[in-house]
């Protein structure tokens, strides 16, 4: 594995059914991708890790570089962290990346390099120590250089290298220079939607043709120099759909993403915020596969056990809960065969108790696909449902798209309290316009027990405020700068099991659910 980026219009295979196990910020994703573990199960599920906080992925984890590591790759990351950094254990360097180059947090001032200007400490890193060579440079132009450095280095080596790039744009906020801005100059409306959007895709596609094009160009070609390239997967992918309106959490204001046809997006358990593309390219694939697209169930945390098993290796941690997917990737895949690999994954399951004292174990939201069936499961007062608006969006540049409606996933239960209740079929309503709750009762009483299930086995979270940015910072070069270790690995973010009591807080019997998504056990579900 030589990059995580790769041009639009490389010919490689393309997936219909890409979906992310987390629906409000990219960082689930992300831990997903590393641990090969839904956020539910290695600590992530909920919320952010807020800058300068006392809150890391828990280091009982093995994470995807270490694994590699150990097969004898060389390992380099490009881009943005974002998975703890109040203590050093929690920095790349000490978790098997052996070069990094990028920012610690979850965005930044595209200039400045700060999270924000409450949060104003200067987060890109290179290595284990603050950088301050540049600064005022933008983000994705640095990114650029970084990733070409990278590979040119390791022309020559014996050794085999995974590189990951994860691109700060085009993540908030939405600052492009004057180049990037007019670019986009047929977006020339003067009302806001236009110019957020003219800014969006200012820093997405004016940096991607530097971060996807110009940089997976020459990647590709130092990779043919160096005689790399004919033993080469490169994967494209995302985190969560795009922001397409606006909610109240930190840095989504500027709602400029789209993902029409499907529905909401960024922050949404619905389509437009856990289904994205995903290209793979595979030098040793026949160029009859070039091209193609291929419909099959693929969850975030599959990438994990996928690279290993490309790699070489196929014993895999039984803890995972991502599977292989070497063998839709291969050559091997079959229509017919679509769900061998996965019939079943769980898209959320958090709840809220550490934003809360009120109660231990919060409200929840959950969100789980058995084949073409999804369900939405929402307490009255969980966050992420009632927070994210779950329209249609169409593109700014394109009014002429048909308008899309549905119904809603909300209704008052016997309290009279807003809950959160959806299912759909998929296959036949692939953009979620028709809830099938009441017509399906069976389907939705057995989806809940497989949530109930995975309920059973959740650790507790591990999220925390930001503390003072005095407890957390320096000064260093006329900055403020991270100060390292203001945190006990120990004591602020032990993995350990969710509490008893918040195991059986939806309505079925948490430790009696049917093994269906695997045995097919279940003759009612699987006979669909």
């Amino acid at each position: 594995m030589h990059a995580a980026c790769m041009d639009v219009e490389f010919e490689g295979l393309g997936f219909e059914n890409v979906m992310l196990a987390v629906f409000l910020i990219s960082l689930r994703s992300r831990s997903a991708l590393m641990t090969g573990k839904y956020p539910s199960n290695n600590g992530l599920s909920q919320f952010v890790i807020f800058p300068l906080s006392k809150s890391c992925l828990p280091l009982e984890h093995k994470i995807l570089p270490q694994y590699l590591k150990e097969l004898g790759y060389a390992t380099k990351y490009v881009g943005k962290w974002h998975l703890g950094e109040c203590h050093e254990n929690c920095l790349p360097t000490n978790r098997g990346i052996d070069e990094f180059r990028g920012i610690l947090f979850g965005q930044a001032d595209y200039f400045q390099w700060v999270y924000t200007e409450k949060h104003g400490v200067v987060e890109r890193y290179v290595n284990d120590s603050v950088s301050l060579e540049n600064i005022g440079t933008h983000l994705t132009l640095l990114e650029k250089s970084d990733v070409k450095e990278m590979i040119v280095a390791h022309k020559g080596k014996d050794s085999p290298l995974f590189m990951m790039v994860s691109t700060t744009a085009p993540h908030t906020p939405l600052q492009t220079t004057e180049e990037m801005y007019n670019t986009h100059d047929f977006l020339n409306g003067s009302e806001p939607e236009s110019i957020k959007r003219r800014k969006y895709l200012a820093v997405e596609v004016w940096s991607h043709d530097i971060i996807v094009d110009d940089i997976i160009g020459e990647t590709i070609q130092s990779l043919k120099d160096a005689d790399l390239y004919n033993n080469s997967v490169i994967i494209f992918t995302s985190d969560n759909g795009g922001t397409s309106l606006p909610y109240r959490f930190p840095g989504l204001l500027e709602a400029a993403g789209n993902n029409y046809p499907l529905r909401s997006g960024k922050g949404s358990m619905l389509e437009g915020g856990v289904k994205v593309p995903t290209l793979y390219f595979d030098t040793r694939l026949p160029q009859k596969y070039a091209g193609t697209k291929r419909d099959f169930l693929i969850h975030i945390s599959d990438w994990l056990p996928t690279m290993m098993h490309l790699a070489g290796n196929d014993s895999f941690d039984v803890s995972l809960d991502g599977v292989s997917q070497y063998g839709n990737l291969r050559g091997s895949y079959s229509e017919l065969k679509k769900y061998c690999a996965r019939r079943e994954l769980l898209l959320s399951l958090t709840n809220y108790s550490a934003l809360s004292t009120e109660t231990l174990c919060g409200a929840s939201d959950a969100a789980f696909r058995f084949e073409d069936w999804k369900l939405l499961y929402g307490t009255e007062s969980g966050v992420a449902s009632h927070s994210v608006p779950t329209e249609w969006v169409k593109p700014a540049e394109s009014p002429e798209l048909p308008d899309i409606t549905g119904d809603s996933c909300f209704r008052l239960d016997e309290k009279g309290n807003q809950v959160l209740r959806c299912l759909f079929n998929l296959k036949e309503d692939p953009y979620e316009q028709t809830n099938l709750y009441d017509s399906h009762p069976q389907i939705v009483e057995q989806m809940v027990e497989m949530i109930n299930k995975m309920k059973a086995k959740r650790v507790q979270n591990i999220f925390k405020r930001s503390v003072d940015i005095n407890v957390a910072s320096r000064m260093y070069g006329g900055h403020l700068v991270h100060r390292s270790n203001y945190c006990d690995p120990a004591i602020d973010f032990p993995l350990q099991p969710v509490h008893p009591s918040c195991i059986s807080e939806f309505s079925q019997d948490a430790t009696e659910g049917i093994n269906c998504c695997n045995s097919c056990s279940n003759s009612f579900i699987c006979s669909l």
